[in-house]
């Protein structure tokens, strides 16, 4: 039974609120609309239906309401005046490194990528705590990335597949994080730089060139105890193993390559706490520079280009040796080839079902191969998805029905929000869309010390006001303005009126907002695309 059918995926952000939507949508309401809407504030459910025919961008569902992060645009720096005016924002070029994605790892119906800034971000579903965010909230689908807050300085990252991952930060220290769980230190190891995360155990490899594994934490269901909280797994050092430089996992096989370019395997041992067995050489490999066998049988690289196959025998067996390959990745069902050219080529039963060339990718530097959905990432740090898209783990709106992407969308990379210079730690993302950046309006409020309320009607949302020091917002839903008006007794002023490219919204399960509204607050808010940045200062 697939898991995702037994939970009931509600907003607890109430009332329930209008939809986020891409084009402005000025038409009054009618009977019925209005009938339709007082269903979904009663029950205090968002209706992808009802959202999806006001809006190009597909809300999510979630169960809470708190935080922030987002995608990419045009290399700019966008400053928003703060007068309330109705003038446009004024554009000024950045001198900042643009960020973009150091590596990308696809699981089931979800996504992991690690920023250049060692950042981790995460979009797709969150059933179990897979997008490393919380243990309770669901998101159904998210596209937009949402920052994992407890990670930082991380180096390396690798996914089970199924909803565990794990990841190195830069003073060698392991974390993990899913199966119900968010992101928690692995007691015991403090010198790793590589990671591998497997469906039953896991293992580091540390600086000396040896490897270290645990096993697995067991799934911890939403909304009961964690009895393993806190308990120490048993770490085992791989006797036999040195130099090595790489490690991939299938089940109990585990496997190392070594600096020689030699192949080792050993087994993990059935019961917990057992030690594995002793690492012994694969017998058929040599000069080989990279592995992987997640989720089936050992696939090597060897270092003239060539990749090799071992059978259920142990026999060496060449993989499409018409191609001169550079890296590569498989699951139980397909493989991912990655030419010298960059070229990009999928074999098996594919997440498409077509098989050959993708012939809208080049320049590609790796390849993760999900469950359902497949990924690559150029030398310039972009990431492309393609197939499955039901969750929107490939990285955007599926494109085609469904719930497919047959031709790669590119991902966007995730924004952090500043407030008063700190970052917003939120589980919400900002969103991007054609014509601005949502952001979550209540997590923000709570972050400037504002008050966000939303009023009702005879059941339906009549308003919303933003209120901070003496000003206060109005906006009604669905209007493309807003009212400014001043609190400030001895110095009263008349309300000014607003225009905004996009109106209030939902997404993940919380209310949007178009960044430029927070200008009406009398603050300086600036969005830079090269720092994945958004900040919200008081005017100096």
């Amino acid at each position: 039974m697939d898991l995702d059918s037994q939970v009931n995926h509600v907003t607890t952000e109430q009332p329930a609120s209008s939809s986020s939507r891409v084009k402005p949508v000025c038409k009054p309401q009618n009977k019925s609309f209005r009938s339709f809407s007082r269903v979904i504030i009663s029950a205090g459910v968002v209706s992808s239906l009802f959202l999806g025919t006001l809006s190009l961008v597909p809300t999510t569902h979630a169960s809470n309401d708190k935080q922030t992060s987002t995608g990419s645009v045009p290399d700019r720096t966008v400053s928003v005046p703060s007068l309330a005016s109705p003038s446009k924002p004024s554009v000024t070029s950045s001198t900042t490194q643009k960020l973009h994605y150091t590596e990308v790892t696809g699981g089931y119906y979800y996504t992991v990528a690690l920023r250049s800034d060692g950042s981790v971000w995460t979009w797709g579903r969150n059933l179990l705590g897979e997008l490393g965010i919380s243990d309770t909230v669901r998101y159904r689908h998210t596209f937009s990335p949402v920052r994992i807050p407890q990670l930082s300085a991380v180096t390396a990252i690798s996914t089970s597949g199924e909803g565990y991952s794990v990841a190195v930060q830069a003073d060698g220290t392991v974390w993990q994080w899913g199966s119900g769980r968010t992101p928690s230190q692995v007691p015991g190891i403090t010198n790793a730089i590589r990671v591998t995360a497997g469906s039953i155990t896991s293992v580091a490899l540390l600086r000396d060139g040896t490897v270290q594994s645990w096993q697995k934490p067991s799934p911890k269901l939403p909304n009961t105890m964690n009895k393993d909280a806190g308990k120490k797994p048993t770490l085992h050092r791989i006797s036999g193993l040195k130099n090595v430089v790489q490690t991939t996992l299938s089940g109990y096989d585990g496997y190392a390559l070594k600096k020689d370019g030699s192949v080792w395997i050993w087994k993990e041992a059935d019961e917990a706490g057992s030690p594995p067995s002793k690492a012994k050489p694969v017998k058929g490999l040599t000069n080989i520079k990279f592995i992987t066998s997640k989720g089936g049988q050992l696939m090597a690289l060897d270092s003239k280009g060539s990749v090799w196959r071992l059978d259920s025998q142990g026999k060496r067996i060449p993989y499409h040796h018409e191609l001169k390959v550079k890296t590569l990745d498989a699951s139980s069902n397909y493989v991912l080839l990655v030419t010298t050219k960059g070229e990009v080529y999928s074999f098996g039963n594919t997440v498409t079902g077509k098989q050959g060339k993708i012939k809208q990718l080049s320049d590609i530097t790796d390849v993760s191969a999900g469950y359902y959905h497949s990924l690559a990432r150029s030398s310039k740090g972009t990431v492309w998805g393609w197939g499955g898209d039901k969750y929107q783990e490939a990285g955007a709106p599926a494109t085609s029905s469904g719930g497919m992407v047959y031709i790669p969308v590119q991902a966007t990379l995730g924004t952090d929000i500043y407030v008063h210079g700190k970052l917003l730690q939120s589980i919400y993302p900002a969103v991007e869309t054609p014509t601005t950046l949502q952001l979550p309006i209540k997590t923000i409020a709570a972050a400037l010390g504002a008050e966000f309320e939303v009023h009702t009607a005879e059941g339906l949302i009549s308003h919303y006001t933003l209120k901070y020091n003496d000003r206060i917002i109005t906006i009604k839903p669905n209007e493309l303005q807003y009212t400014v008006s001043t609190l400030d007794k001895l110095h009263p002023q008349e309300d000014k009126v607003v225009t905004l490219s996009e109106p209030i919204g939902i997404y993940s399960g919380a209310t949007t907002a178009p960044y430029e509204m927070l200008q009406g607050l009398g603050l300086n808010v600036t969005w830079d695309s090269n720092a994945a940045r958004v900040t919200i200062n008081e005017v100096k």
